[in-house]
């Protein structure tokens, strides 16, 4: 069975990421894999308890487990009932590089996704997460959900896709075919343009939609493709995504390495930090990379 990767940094807004995982989980019919990355170094502001076995690694799994299965006490997360049909699993490791941890595992075979928070509200840790998600956002060949605190997961009636080039590409338009199909959703494809910056940009837009309507993409499920202008791409799209009560809003990138992605400020990162929706990152490719890609995700593809 196919699985949700969520990396899991104890905080709240990873918390609130957990919980809309599991949603997302049992509607891809997917199990979820907690998974938690430590260093070798000690954190003073962290209370350093040991549990079950008395290992490290098996304390940090005892804390996963109270994670998933909050009482109420502690740091105040939400009551969770995991989803029918929806199995847990927990795994720790010791690491150097928490970003090119996640990358690794999520790109094993069993893994068909990742969702994490944009950020966390502590100083140190919001440094740590925020980073760490848009590398991984950047860098990670699997779909990347970054979900806002205090999100609820919904269904994805309407999805705004930001459309660029990448947006065109066989196998972005493939996985957004499959969630319009599995929610009957409308499809916004939103270009952003500077008004009167160069003279019309229309080449954008036109270019998807002459491939839309030529495949039968354009046959299975409703989309509408529009052009925004605002100097300011990042609320062109959020605005437009609150005007039409958006339940998802994607962005297709370019597939950078990790170092490239965690120095690369981007489109991604200003998203996950300014949205109060859920951002989808997905990646474009060369048609054989899409090709084979699609390829796994048939065989894995969630019932």
């Amino acid at each position: 069975m196919p699985n949700i990767l969520i990396p899991v940094d104890f905080s709240l807004p990873c918390h609130n990421a957990y919980r809309y995982g599991l949603h997302l989980a049992q509607d891809m019919g997917c199990n979820v894999v907690l998974v938690h990355y430590y260093s070798s170094s000690i954190d003073p502001n962290q209370p350093l308890v040991f549990s079950g076995d008395g290992s490290i690694y098996d304390s940090y799994i005892q804390r996963m487990r109270q994670f998933a299965y909050p009482s109420g006490d502690g740091i105040g997360y939400h009551l969770v009932e995991p989803p029918r049909g929806v199995e847990i699993f927990y795994e720790c490791a010791l690491t150097f590089n928490t970003p090119n941890a996640i990358i690794e595992r999520a790109e094993e075979s069993d893994i068909v996704a990742v969702v994490m928070a944009p950020r966390s509200k502590a100083k140190l840790m919001d440094k740590w997460l925020g980073s760490t998600s848009t590398t991984v956002s950047e860098a990670c060949n699997r779909p990347v959900y970054l979900v806002p605190p205090e999100v609820n997961f919904s269904p994805f009636e309407r999805i705004v896709v930001a459309n660029n080039h990448l947006a065109a590409q066989s196998f972005p338009l493939w996985q957004i075919e499959q969630l319009a199909e599995k929610y009957r959703a409308t499809v916004h494809f939103v270009h952003v343009e500077w008004p009167n910056q160069y003279g019309p940009l229309k080449f954008v837009p036109w270019r998807l939609m002459e491939k839309l309507t030529a495949s039968k993409s354009g046959n299975n499920y409703p989309f509408k493709v529009v052009t925004v202008n605002e100097t300011d791409i990042t609320k062109g799209l959020l605005e437009y995504a609150d005007k039409e009560k958006a339940n998802l809003v994607v962005i297709v990138n370019k597939l950078h390495g990790h170092w490239r992605a965690f120095l690369r400020a981007s489109l991604t990162q200003n998203l996950a930090l300014r949205s109060n929706k859920p951002i989808l990152v997905l990646h474009g490719g060369e048609d054989e990379v899409a090709k084979d890609a699609m390829d796994l995700y048939a065989d894995k593809k969630p019932t």
